[in-house]
């Protein structure tokens, strides 16, 4: 009998839902503060530290995994019976997503982007 990855797209999922109903909100209104011109923060500058740039990486990755692991249950919802591919394409793009954030956050922490 062939072992499931499903605990592990459904930690991630958890996890992210968690992430989002947290850290999103706050983000979103220190974000929305600096559109009104209250300059509290500035996320280059927030990317630039160790810390800033890990919470920035979790935040995206974790939402990323929340939002595909939705969308492949939803596929169900709309009667789309899912297939392996469903599944190799869905996370891998949220894989390869992650990757793209966690190189663009490595090359902000570096200096490399201005």
């Amino acid at each position: 009998m062939r072992r499931s990855d499903e605990p592990i797209y459904w930690g991630l999922f958890g996890f992210g839902g968690m992430v989002i109903a947290f850290a999103l909100p706050a983000l979103l209104v220190l974000m929305l503060l600096k559109g009104f011109g209250v300059n509290c923060f500035d996320i280059q500058s927030v990317a630039a530290t160790w810390w800033g740039a890990g919470a920035l990486f979790v935040i995206v990755s974790a939402s990323l995994w929340h939002g595909f692991h939705r969308i492949y249950h939803g596929l169900h919802d709309l009667c789309i019976h899912t297939t392996r591919l469903h599944h190799y394409v869905l996370y891998g793009a949220a894989g390869t997503l992650t990757v793209v954030a966690l190189c663009l956050y490595a090359a902000t922490f570096f200096g490399l982007l201005k």
